[in-house]
């Protein structure tokens, strides 16, 4: 047997440190089964270092299964474990294209923490049949761009969705401005969609970087897509069955809020909202495509969202390791997250 462990990243928020050791357990088995190999053991670590996961396999991780384990949302550091209790470190390989800074350094009033933002993205991309060569991530309610940041950084293209057009200037001017100052070569412009009529359905920008500059010269560039528009449009924005993935953390209704389209107040509940957005979803996923949805379950409840899911043609993937990861942030949201296919 071979013995690793995984030091714990310290950049977990506090209250949410605890729920993530338990979490990233089933983020891990997860991880593991789409990299082909599997974990034996998993528990709790050394108890005198900080917070650390030790995990057991048969055979010897190669290269491809250490960079899998890198992304996990809990790594910080892996070592092999030898005898008499020796630690080894062990370098995985880097699976940034761009730093990991452009998921970090926004920090504003009720954002997504970037380690479980990230812990839902691995997780759609454990179950994604779609076999692309490159990944597209879509978020579709993206609020100020989180989840759009760290597919950017992982080398993805990914589309953005929301329905407050201040927020995606905001996104505009900040990827542009990191791009920008990070020397990345890049080309951004504004883009508008019409609908059949000619009525306007969205506005918004597109842009094209690329962490090389020689691979932007040969056109091998990254996509970075974002529109205003009500989600419950947005089977028209980018084509069908044109994303491999959807992560998206859902209104919480304390913060964050749903708008109607046919009332401008903020609905406290997000499931209405949900279940007319899930069929221009569907469109736009591909076929063995993943969604990974989190919500507040002060607000609507894990067996509602699966309904509604199901009743809309996903498939809920309601076992270990793809269930059980309610957790507590702070009084008000109590999160979960639901994973399915299509």
């Amino acid at each position: 047997m071979n013995k690793y462990l995984i030091l714990a990243n310290p950049g977990h928020n506090r209250i949410y440190f605890d729920t993530a050791m338990r979490v990233s357990n089933m983020e891990l088995l997860a991880i593991s089964e789409k990299a082909g190999f599997k974990i034996e053991e998993i528990g709790e670590g050394i108890e005198e270092l900080p917070h650390s996961i030790m995990i057991t396999t048969k055979e010897k991780l190669n290269n491809d299964q250490l960079k899998a384990i890198g992304t996990s949302s809990i790594y910080y550091a892996m070592f092999e474990m030898l005898e008499e209790g020796i630690l080894r470190p062990i370098k995985c390989p880097d699976f940034h294209y761009f730093p990991e800074s452009m998921v970090q350094i926004l920090k504003y009033n009720g954002k997504t923490n970037e380690q479980f933002t990230r812990l839902m993205v691995n997780l759609a991309l454990s179950v994604c049949g779609t076999s692309s060569k490159k990944i597209t991530l879509l978020d579709p309610m993206c609020g100020k761009g989180t989840t759009l940041y760290e597919g950017f950084m992982r080398g993805f293209d990914v589309r953005g969705v929301e329905i407050n057009n201040k927020w995606v200037q905001e996104i505009q001017t900040y990827v542009t401005r990191f791009l920008k100052e990070g020397k990345y070569k890049h080309k951004a412009q504004k883009s508008n969609i019409t609908a059949p009529k000619g009525k306007k359905l969205a506005s918004g920008f597109t842009l094209t970087a690329a962490a090389d500059k020689n691979d932007f010269k040969k056109g091998d560039v990254q996509d970075f897509r974002v529109y205003s528009c009500d989600t419950t449009q947005s089977g028209s924005l980018l084509g069908k069955k044109s994303v491999d993935i959807i992560v998206s953390d859902l209104p919480y209704g304390v913060q964050h809020g749903s708008k109607n389209k046919e009332d401008e107040n903020m609905d406290r509940s997000p499931l209405d909202l949900l279940r007319r957005a899930l069929p221009e979803w569907h469109l736009l996923l591909k076929t063995k495509g993943s969604i990974v949805l989190s919500f507040n379950e002060f607000t609507m409840k894990y067996d509602d969202v699966a309904a509604v899911l199901e009743e809309k043609e996903f498939k809920v993937l309601d076992y270990e390791p793809f269930n059980g990861y309610l957790h507590r942030v702070d009084q008000s949201i109590n999160r979960n997250v639901i994973v399915a296919t299509k």
